[in-house]
């Protein structure tokens, strides 16, 4: 009986594991399965086969791959300065009542604000290159700020008991006692962020831009290239799926 009872968690944990993966492979069988049917009944959608073939000929191409660096290396600056920008405010919309009667009205207009009509206004501040950066921060920088936000301020009292009962410094109190406490919060703002950040800067690519995956995909369509329009979003949806669900399975292990 002990031995059975030891055995029941691991194997409701395998269970789990197992009707996860099944349900993945399910959902990518019927997301095959629809594109399929779709690339039948739409002409500017090419087959799932085709578009792979198209995309694993494009990532031989020295200036296809110099696009694919130059929009990730945008994004991953718009998403370590989104992030730093949204964990430093929500930190302090977090801890401080003043500044969320103050700044949370603003906060919450501004996030639900279009942020790409902001466009126009930033490219003769910022030129092509930092304007998309700036669009992507914008994009990334809601999600870790409203989740920080809410991770501290719903702190349980006695986290902040147990800082005053050993004479923790501010500083001690935010490294050893605030940030561990809302490390699954944060995990999540950083999983939504990273793929907006992609979203903006592939926004921005869209207008005004020498160079890019956003403009590849502007270019192949104007051009009626369905299949590189098509092999350039798989490229980027890929990449942003894995990216999120990695972080997804780091977040349900933190505890």
């Amino acid at each position: 009986m002990t031995a059975s009872a030891g055995r029941a968690p691991g194997a409701a944990v395998g269970e789990r594991r197992y009707a996860v993966l099944l349900g993945s492979v399910g959902l990518a069988v019927l997301a095959l399965i629809g594109w399929q049917l779709s690339s039948l009944l739409v002409f500017v959608i090419p087959e799932p086969l085709a578009t792979l073939r198209t995309l694993v000929g494009n990532l031989g191409s020295a200036d296809y791959l110099f696009d694919v660096r130059v929009t990730f290396q945008n994004a991953l600056l718009a998403f370590v300065l989104g992030a730093l920008l949204g964990g430093a405010a929500g930190l302090v919309l977090g801890l401080s009542r003043w500044a969320r009667v103050v700044f949370e009205p603003l906060v919450v207009a501004l996030n639900g604000m279009p942020k790409i009509v902001l466009y126009p206004v930033l490219l003769p501040i910022f030129h092509l290159s930092g304007a998309k950066v700036v669009m992507g921060v914008l994009f990334a920088l809601f999600p870790i700020l409203i989740n920080v936000a809410i991770g501290v301020r719903e702190l349980p009292p006695v986290y902040r008991k147990l800082a005053r009962s050993v004479n923790a410094s501010r500083w001690q109190t935010l490294v050893h006692i605030i940030l561990p406490a809302i490390r699954r919060p944060l995990l999540t703002g950083v999983r939504l962020s990273i793929s907006l950040a992609v979203v903006g800067v592939v926004l921005s690519e869209f207008f005004a831009t020498r160079r890019g995956l956003g403009r590849v995909v502007l270019q192949a369509y104007s051009a009626g290239d369905y299949r590189n329009m098509m092999a350039t979003i798989l490229l980027l949806v890929s990449v942003s799926f894995v990216l999120s669900l990695l972080l997804w399975r780091l977040e349900r292990r933190v505890r």
